[in-house]
């Protein structure tokens, strides 16, 4: 049976390795069966960016759904308040309003935020 969890990335981008770190814990709650709804919010919707497509960081979410990471959301009111636009995001992450968001956070068992 599987578990849900929700992860939500808030925090600003730092270095390459923070952003792996996050990617590694993710892959790895979904490598032990747990159903993962990533959602990137606030500051952490800047890690989606289109900075380079050829950098790990982007290849690594590239890759999330061979990990079987398939629910990957943006913050509606995130993305609107830093001025960003989806097409501007590296991958194609589902945008998420706020009720919606309390809907995914009461369905769930877990909330992880980094």
């Amino acid at each position: 049976m599987s578990k849900n969890m929700v992860c939500i990335k808030r925090s600003a981008p730092k270095s390459p390795d923070y952003e792996c770190e996050y990617l590694d814990l993710v892959t790895a709650l979904a490598s032990f069966d747990y159903h993962i709804d990533l959602v990137f919010q606030d500051e952490g919707s800047r890690s989606l960016l289109v900075a380079d497509q050829e950098s790990i960081h982007s290849k690594r979410l590239q890759s999330l759904p061979l990990f079987d990471v398939h629910d990957i959301w943006v913050d509606e009111e995130s993305l609107k308040v830093r001025q960003l636009s989806s097409a501007s995001l590296s991958i194609a992450a589902k945008p998420l309003s706020k009720a919606e968001l309390n809907i995914l956070v009461e369905r769930s068992k877990w909330i992880y935020v980094l």
